[in-house]
């Protein structure tokens, strides 16, 4: 019997943490079993690597390098291997109750009457007792049971609230796994948007840039046809100032003549031509951006246009 309960505690180890299983234990694809704090460290250390893959991960099973693909639940949606955790059960009370390892434990026997076993439960004191104890002793007026079916009851109720208790670990995974999902949408989401922000602003900076240059060709344009008339216009003062000091000569010479008359027609001059006032002005290429510089500092995002485009 103990060899038999030697063989079963080597198949009840953990390959990882080398104790026996700790519940929950999880059942992998290729069939060998870990616990699921085990498989949980297991998957993590390969996460520091840098290695995932699928939606919810992988890792190697410790036992056959066997490739374990995890959904999007990760280790939680492993499936636990009740059998053997109910094994670890028995085999844990066997040996709390036992001796020694592996051996059978022995009978419980009642503290006030030694030739009695512990068979029966006192519902009213909440303690075991013998049957000694309910007929002459402490608990004879007391409401008592089977103490193997109270067992039964209190074993099934702490299942129960076991099972209830991961039940509520697996919803509360599963709600972390699913806001884990929208914190990804909500990140791609945004990068969408970001792009779609920064292509329509350069956009808006390249029709900007563009009318920038044609306005200032423009400006430059008409800076190139004033140039050339006033220097037209030098060239010709030029030639009349020649003109002029040729005339003063002349002029000189003129006052010498007796006649009036001579002297009037000679000192007749050419108009010369003259600027229009205010020819250096350049205020009709003013530029109106107020308005524009307005809107353009007001530009902020559409309303009610998020659920429509679903980013």
């Amino acid at each position: 019997l103990i060899s038999v309960m030697e063989d079963l505690e080597k198949q009840l180890v953990c390959p990882v943490c080398l104790e026996l299983f700790s519940k929950p234990v999880v059942i992998l694809p290729c069939q060998h079993n870990l616990c699921r704090k085990c498989a949980n460290d297991v998957f993590q250390v390969r996460l520091q690597r840098g290695v995932s893959g699928g939606s919810g991960g992988r890792f190697r099973c410790p036992s056959c390098r066997h490739e374990v693909v995890l959904d999007r639940h990760g280790v939680y949606g492993l499936q636990r291997n009740l059998l053997v955790e109910n094994i670890i059960d028995i085999y844990r009370q066997q040996n709390r109750l036992g001796s020694g390892p592996g051996l059978l434990p022995s009978p419980l026997i009642c503290p006030e009457h030694p030739e009695e076993r512990i068979n029966i439960y006192c519902c009213l004191c909440e303690t075991p007792t013998c049957s000694l104890c309910k007929v002459f002793g402490p608990h004879k007026d007391c409401e008592v049971a089977p103490l193997a079916d109270v067992y039964q009851q209190k074993k099934s109720e702490l299942s129960d609230g076991i099972a209830g208790l991961v039940a509520i670990n697996d919803h509360i995974q599963a709600l972390i796994s699913q806001m884990e999902d929208i914190c990804r949408t909500v990140e791609e989401n945004s990068r969408c948007r970001r792009e779609l922000v920064s292509q329509s602003v350069e956009g808006l900076v390249h029709i900007l840039e563009q009318r920038k240059q044609e306005l200032i060709s423009a400006i430059t344009e008409e800076q190139d046809e004033r140039q050339r008339h006033v220097r037209a216009l030098i060239r010709v003062h030029g030639q009349y100032l020649g003109v002029g000091v040729a005339l003063v000569e002349r002029g000189i010479h003129i006052m010498d003549q007796p006649h009036m008359a001579t002297f009037i027609q000679s000192s007749r001059g050419a108009e010369l031509p003259r600027l229009e006032l205010g020819f250096e002005n350049m205020g009709r290429f003013s530029v109106d951006i107020e308005n524009l510089s307005h809107k353009l500092q007001n530009i902020h995002f559409c309303h009610g246009t998020a659920h429509r485009n679903g980013i």
